[in-house]
């Protein structure tokens, strides 16, 4: 039997170096010292397929005329996804590998959350830290140390929910170390940034459950965790592997009473993180441990015991082959199933220990192993012409992410364990690879692993009941990645998509850095904030439509704000006091048409009040100021406010006005995206409109401040 991970979250132990590449290995390697990862992963174009039997599970096994018969058929339409495959990989966050890629919300992000003290949420307080108290991201430099196998931190769900503490989101440093602040740039990490640059990625897509693995696997396979108790749940920790311990349904059930196809591939040979960590399914898949599926196994029954098959349930572990760093024996049946065109319209890719990106096994393995996926999908036109790749991570691992999750209000069905809110946890990647999403494009929609679910029922039919009404509610359905309508089902080349000898270069230099020292912190006084790369991007369209105003009662003092959803998708808002009150997020969740409030009672903090609500897609509003009282009438009394049209001619009309007296001197400023300012003069009980341009995604940040010497100043941004 495959050994287990380490139960509750812990860090795991770290891997000893990799052993060499099998004696039948067909990919020789020699790694120069000094050569860069991002030099092997682009050297070598002619000899992509090298080594590589024509018509194996990697080899191009049909013609154009294939992809030919695909483009007759094509009705322009989520209809044409015949094939739906899942790989989901181990323990990254977005930060940590795409924080500094073009255009995604990384570590240039302007919107991100706002600390008490003025720095935001990238300096996370670290007592130990001399310069300013505070932990800042740092490289983890794989021209340096042995960055690629730094091992895990702790990704328990204590451990999540102290460092998102109520929403305030900053003791990252306290609860998983200073290691958390780790990240990789595309030289570290020259794969995965290349595959998310060629195609579609994610950048608020969250784990389903702030805490570890299989918990966040059950959410991409059933739907849920059983909160409610009864059927084995809640599932808040990680179970020992391949024991049946819950009973409630899974969608692989659901697909089959439908007569939907589906399959897992998993190398079913002994190994993982104990004795090779190189084959194995390092207890990744979470059908076993489900009763059901093992009553299946045990049937006498053949459509029963099909469930089992499909599911990956096996009467027992084959030894080790010794095949385990041959990727196209991993994938040997998968490869064939897409060489012939006969995948089932579900796939589920189970990785061994040693590729699966677990941060103790390195992202140059798991790049290695993706790319097979990604070769055997390409090696027949028409398999690719009709199939839909998702690469995504169960969970975080201990690593930071700056972006605050969307969770419940207390009490919300189905979302709280214990008093505290499952999730949604911290970012995750998740590139999408179809002709349908091609171009490098970015993808700002939240979704979390029940949105994969609910891609599935778009294609299938096939509706999951296990999901919340409030993962429903806040998360999409992929949908938004694709373009249905314009589909380019060429095969990527090698400039656009490394070949698998030059990602098993990467696997060379993995094994070479074993030899490098440890990773090291930053020393005191060294640390700087990264600045993400440059480069031109392009963005989906969403159905975010966001508001939020603020309206100032003189007489009670009290400040009011409204939160609305013109959208049709719903938002989480969450609302942060940034003096006075306690800094912790108040969270609200608003379906399509409907509006929340939020009231703050300035008598309490001698009118004074800053407040700040921060929603998806960059959405935030920020008012501060002093409450004038009611029989003031000689003085400039400032509001703002903004008002936006969508269509083809996207605006921003900041509107001013005075309710006092005294003319009232308005001074506007660009935040972000756009570099403008204007000064706005308002006559006493005058209103004016300032027309704000916004960027040509319609991105706009804008703040607003008065010469009312009573600290008004409002801040505006999102997306028109």
């Amino acid at each position: 039997m495959s050994t287990s991970k380490p139960e509750h979250g812990a860090p795991d132990v770290h891997l000893t170096a990799a052993p060499p590449l099998t004696p039948d290995a067909t990919y020789p390697s020699p790694v120069r010292p000094g050569l860069s990862r991002r030099a092997l992963l682009l050297g070598g174009a002619a000899s992509i397929m090298a080594g590589v039997a024509a018509g194996s599970a990697f080899g191009r096994g049909a013609d154009a005329a294939s992809a030919a018969t695909v483009a007759a058929r094509r009705t322009g339409s989520i209809k044409d996804v015949k094939h739906v495959v899942v790989l989901m990989q181990e323990n990254r966050s977005f930060d940590h590998y795409h924080g500094t890629m073009p255009g995604v919300r990384g570590f240039s992000d302007k919107q991100a959350l706002e600390l008490p003290g003025g720095q935001n949420v990238f300096h996370q307080p670290a007592a130990a830290r001399t310069d300013g108290g505070a932990m800042l991201p740092f490289r983890l430099d794989t021209t340096k140390y042995n960055a690629q196998n730094a091992g895990g931190l702790d990704h328990s769900w204590g451990g999540g929910h102290t460092a998102w503490n109520d929403g305030a989101w900053n003791q990252w440093v306290d609860a998983k170390s200073a290691q958390t602040m780790g990240y990789f740039t595309k030289e570290d990490i020259p794969y995965q940034r290349a595959l998310a640059s060629a195609f579609t990625i994610l950048d608020d897509y969250h784990c389903s459950l702030n805490g570890p693995t299989t918990p966040n696997r059950l959410y991409q396979w059933t739907g849920t965790i059983n909160p409610q108790g009864g059927l084995g749940g809640p599932a808040t920790d990680n179970p020992a592997d391949y024991e049946p311990v819950y009973r409630w349904s899974t969608y692989g059930e659901r697909l089959q009473a439908a007569g939907v196809t589906w399959k897992t591939y998993a190398n079913d040979e002994v190994g993982d993180s104990g004795a090779d960590p190189y084959v194995g399914d390092y207890g990744d898949n979470p059908l076993w441990l489900f009763q059901q599926y093992h009553d299946a196994l045990a049937s006498t029954d053949p459509v029963r015991k099909q469930l089992a098959a499909d599911a990956g349930l096996h009467d027992g572990w084959k030894p080790n082959s010794g095949k385990g760093l041959d990727v196209s024996h991993l994938l040997s049946q998968f490869g064939e199933d897409c060489a012939t065109n006969s995948l089932p319209t579900v796939s589920y890719v189970i990785a061994p220990y040693g590729w699966c990106e677990h941060p103790a096994a390195s992202p140059d393995y798991g790049a290695h192993y993706t790319n097979a996926v990604v070769q055997a999908l390409f090696s027949n036109p028409e398999t690719w012409a009709s199939t839909v790749l998702l690469v995504n991570y169960d969970e975080n691992d201990g690593y930071f992410d700056h972006v605050v999750p969307p969770f419940p209000e207390a009490g919300t069905p189905d979302e709280f364990v214990d008093g505290l809110p499952i999730g949604m946890g911290a970012r995750v990647p998740m590139t999408v690879v179809s002709p349908w999403s091609r171009g490098g494009w970015i993808n700002s929609q939240v979704a979390d692993h029940t949105s994969v679910i609910r891609f599935l029922e778009q294609v299938t039919g096939v509706t999951e009941p296990n999901i919340s009404a409030w993962r429903r509610t806040v998360s999409g359905d992929l949908t938004s990645c694709f373009d249905f309508a314009h589909p380019d089902t060429s095969i990527p080349g090698p400039d656009v998509v490394p070949g698998l000898v030059q990602t098993q270069e990467l696997v060379a230099a993995a094994d070479a850095d074993n030899a490098k020292p440890p990773i090291a912190q930053p020393a005191i006084g060294a640390q700087q904030m990264p600045v993400q790369d440059a480069g031109a991007v392009k963005r989906r369209a969403l159905p975010y439509r966001q508001r939020a105003d603020a309206v100032v009662d003189r007489q009670t003092g009290v400040v009011t704000l409204t939160l609305g959803n013109d959208g049709t998708q719903g938002v989480n808002h969450l609302v942060y006091p940034n003096i006075a009150l306690p800094f912790r997020a108040d969270p609200h969740t608003i379906a399509p048409g409907a509006t929340a409030s939020w009231t703050w009672e300035t008598a309490q903090t001698d009118g004074r009040y800053d407040v700040s609500v921060y929603g998806p897609d960059r959405f935030l509003r920020r008012f501060a100021g002093t409450v004038v009282p009611g029989h003031r009438r000689d003085v400039g009394l400032p509001h703002a406010a903004v008002t936006t049209t969508g269509g083809a001619h996207r605006k921003l009309r900041v509107v001013l006005e005075n309710a006092g007296g005294a003319e009232v001197r308005f001074d506007i400023v660009g935040n972000d995206f756009v570099t403008h300012r204007s000064t706005t003069y308002v006559a006493g009980r005058r209103r004016e409109i300032v027309e704000w341009p916004v960027d040509e995604w319609g991105y706009y940040d804008v703040v607003v401040t008065a010469n009312t010497g009573d600290g008004f100043r409002y801040r505006f941004a999102g997306r028109v």
